[in-house]
């Protein structure tokens, strides 16, 4: 009790992230704390369900002798925002794994769904795009045509997803004007994208 005593009160003093007026401490954060405090416990993710609509993941914390002390379980629709769109497996396993420590007591706030985080996160990341983008291009329709007319001659074409401009068509081969348009590939979703702030969002998740 007194090791989660201690790792509740170093948990109130990280950063926390504003969700509609509450503050909540991002998991990353909270499995940090546990690891530090309960070096002999662990945290054990499991895949319910995968198919093309939605995924369910279930998380355990276990201590040294392998007895469940606390599980969390969550439920992503595929396609439901730029995350779900790209990552829905790892943002499933993420949200279980938060909602298991907050079973356990590393809180931090209150219950929080992965979906409220990616809007706070995306309303964040909109409104550093708003200003970057007003001092580049009159308006989002004329970024989107500039894109295209120098995709064109490669047969590509571009669409707006979120903050993302995403490639679409054939790619094989045009992998030198991507680049020099300022593109990234995307290995595990197999995509080439440009965030418009400047920002990659992939691979960072709460």
């Amino acid at each position: 009790m007194e090791k989660l005593i201690n790792a509740m009160e170093e948990l109130k003093k990280v950063p926390k992230i504003n969700i509609k007026g509450k503050e909540y401490a991002t998991v990353a954060s909270r499995v940090e704390i546990f690891r530090k405090h309960f070096p002999l416990y662990s945290i054990t993710t499991e895949l319910i369900a995968d198919d093309e609509q939605r995924v369910v993941m279930k998380a355990e914390i276990k201590d040294e002798n392998n007895r469940i002390l606390a599980d969390g379980y969550s439920e992503e629709i595929r396609g439901e925002g730029l995350i779900n769109t790209t990552s829905a497996i790892e943002n499933c396993q993420t949200s279980a794994i938060g909602r298991a420590l907050a079973a356990f007591g590393l809180i931090g706030g209150e219950y929080a769904s992965s979906f409220e985080v990616e809007n706070a996160i995306s309303k964040q990341q909109t409104n550093h795009t708003s200003t970057t983008f007003s001092n580049s291009t009159s308006n989002l329709k004329d970024l989107l045509l500039q894109e295209n007319e120098k995709l064109k001659p490669a047969n590509l074409s571009v669409y707006l997803q979120e903050d993302m401009l995403i490639v679409q068509g054939k790619s094989f081969g045009q992998q030198k004007l991507l680049k020099e348009l300022g593109y990234k590939w995307n290995p595990s979703k197999k995509v080439w994208y440009k965030p418009i702030s400047g920002k990659v969002a992939w691979g960072s998740y709460i």
